[in-house]
């Protein structure tokens, strides 16, 4: 049912990612968010879901403690988005026929930098715009790598060239470059910078496009009942195309 797949990148990293269902059956790719990975709660019942409307998928970690990945201070979204092709180069070659791809948070601008080469269409789960300045609060190291610390409960340690790249992205811009059909979900705080963000790529997007909100949602759509409604506006758009 689920299988472990490594895939390795031009310089000699390994992507690690699971999946499940046969590859020729129409194919979901999940982009995980900021400090993300496969197995958080809202991919891993994604997964299942999909699999019972008639979907197989794909997910995998943009950067792990495995020795042989990548490191999140190491990357920056022109990593990401060039490990997404590689990817979906990859999956293409094992023999996907239909392929789809959504990107949660910081996902979504990760799978902007990529070229999408072969995705039928793309959903944003609450997908980050950027140009921002949020990480600039954040307290600075120098050791044991150049960065700005996360305090999620664990210290994580974000690269200094990512934080740049955050007031320097454009996701207007990226957008208006998107030649996919584009789903934006997002939360019903109108207030939320989420939310506000997915309203403004919406307005941008010249291609065919769809706008929903899951209404009482936040940000990891943890609320009971909110990811059965987002794995089920995701399907929807996908069997559009």
């Amino acid at each position: 049912m689920e299988k472990e797949i490594q895939i390795k990148t031009p310089d000699k990293k390994k992507i690690i990612g699971i999946l499940r269902g046969p590859i020729n059956k129409p194919l979901i790719v999940l982009v995980h968010g900021f400090c993300g990975h496969k197995n958080e709660a809202m991919h891993f019942n994604a997964v299942r879901y999909f699999e019972k409307h008639g979907f197989s998928s794909f997910r995998f970690n943009l950067y792990s403690w495995r020795k042989e990945s990548r490191k999140l201070h190491e990357c920056t979204l022109k990593t990401h988005g060039a490990d997404i092709d590689v990817v979906l180069k990859s999956l293409k070659a094992k023999g996907a026929k239909k392929i789809y791809i959504v990107g949660h948070s910081y996902g979504f601008p990760s799978l902007l930098h990529s070229n999408l080469k072969g995705v039928s269409n793309v959903t944003s789960w609450d997908g980050t715009l950027l140009p921002h300045h949020h990480f600039d609060t954040l307290p600075k190291t120098q050791k044991p790598v150049r960065g700005r610390i996360i305090n999620e409960g664990y210290l994580v340690i974000m690269g200094e060239k990512m934080v740049k790249e955050s007031h320097k992205a454009n996701s207007i811009e990226l957008i208006n470059k998107l030649q996919k059909p584009v789903k934006f979900i997002t939360v019903s705080d109108k207030n939320d910078i989420h939310h506000k963000g997915a309203q403004k790529m919406f307005r941008e997007a010249t291609v065919p496009k769809e706008f929903v909100i899951i209404k009482g949602a936040h940000h990891h759509f943890t609320e009971d009942g909110a990811q059965e409604k987002l794995y089920a506006e995701t399907v929807k758009w996908f069997k559009k195309y």
